[in-house]
């Protein structure tokens, strides 16, 4: 399935900004589900710019700009092919011992320990696998009922947090947005021994069908098994994100991918507006 992207990102300030650092990850990453044929990207004012690779694999333009600037727009126009193959998802002996290995542990550690965004407490953890009767189905299946428990149980608010809202906090509120979701999801998956990173991208609704997420950045878990590799969870819309969902960067947490940020020397305030268009193309 091939898709356009549009996005702009729009700071504008109430006094001038004498000049700026910035750095951000807008282009998606290629990878064995996704295939980039098409990237642009403009600055505006002009700036001079460098690309490199992160840690995590993924693409970094950082930025900089010299000159007095009452506004800073970045505009991406991307298209690109999603080829998931359909997964039929079964958990096995083998599967289970591999995880169980030290080796698989080290391997994955940085996806297995917990981070500000994702920190959950033992008593949040033990409630949700009572709940969902942990020690009665295996990891695959609790990841699954999972899913579909914060779907279920947390209510989809715009507003309601905002991008410091760490994962308990979220929790007690039982309301957020897709980043808080997946924050409590990845903390729990972390706590079962599951390795799980964060997901920053766009996902395609239809032309008629409306999901939460789709007039902004959207965000999802990705779970590691043995056999299958790393698979897309969405509580956000309790739906396994395959080729709908189109990957930009991964990382631990919401602060290893933060689409655009910076420093600027200047006063006053300033105002953002995001505006993001997901079409199919021909």
């Amino acid at each position: 399935m091939k898709y356009e992207v549009l996005q702009s990102t729009h700071y504008q300030y109430s006094l001038p900004v004498r000049e700026s650092i910035n750095q951000c990850i807008f282009k998606p990453i290629g990878n064995d589900n996704q295939t980039m044929i098409q990237y642009e990207q403009a600055i505006t004012p002009s700036a001079v710019a460098s690309e490199h690779r992160d840690y995590w694999g993924n693409e970094v333009v950082t930025f900089y700009i010299w000159e007095p600037h009452s506004e800073l727009q970045v505009r991406t126009r991307t298209i690109l092919d999603l080829h998931h193959k359909e997964l039929v998802l079964k958990m096995t002996n083998e599967i289970e011992a591999e995880m169980n290995k030290v080796s698989f542990k080290q391997t994955f550690a940085e996806f297995l320990m917990s981070t500000r965004y994702t920190q959950l407490n033992s008593d949040i953890i033990h409630f949700i696998t009572s709940e969902l009767k942990r020690d009665q189905i295996d990891l695959l299946t609790f990841v699954e009922k999972l899913n579909s428990y914060i779907y279920e149980q947390f209510s989809y608010l715009p507003g309601s947090t905002d991008v410091t809202t760490v994962a308990s906090d979220a929790f007690f509120k039982k309301t957020g947005v897709c980043q808080d979701f997946t924050h409590i999801m990845l903390g729990i998956c972390r706590s079962q021994g599951i390795p799980a990173r964060y997901v920053s991208g766009y996902i395609y609704s239809g032309e008629d069908v409306a999901m939460r997420g789709d007039s902004v950045t959207h965000a999802w878990v990705e779970v590691y098994f043995p056999t299958y590799g790393w698979i897309g969870f969405d509580p956000t819309n309790n739906m396994i994100a395959q080729n709908q969902h189109i990957c930009v960067a991964t990382g631990r947490d919401y602060a290893d991918i933060t689409p655009l940020k910076g420093v600027h020397i200047g006063n006053g305030y300033q105002d953002l507006k995001v505006s993001i268009s997901v079409k199919a193309a021909q």
